[in-house]
């Protein structure tokens, strides 16, 4: 429960930030913040220790390069 509080928090806090975001490349940019932070708060729920680290750094870069493609469209 602890860790989908954490995602709530981190996913209403980017989009506070990059609300105003009204050109193509200020939409681009508000996904890959949206998609870089979930995917962190998303991956650090799944290992321990070092993997842990992994997980949330591949969770930050996929929801990153998947935030972005999403917004473009």
């Amino acid at each position: 429960m602890r860790g989908i509080k954490k995602i709530l928090m981190v996913v209403a806090m980017s989009l506070a930030l990059t609300a105003c975001a009204t050109t193509p490349e200020g939409k681009k940019l508000t996904g890959q913040v949206v998609g870089g932070a979930t995917g962190a708060a998303v991956g650090s729920l799944f290992g321990n220790g070092t993997g842990r680290v992994v997980a949330t750094g591949a969770g930050a870069v996929l929801g990153t390069i998947i935030g972005g493609k999403v917004a473009e469209q």
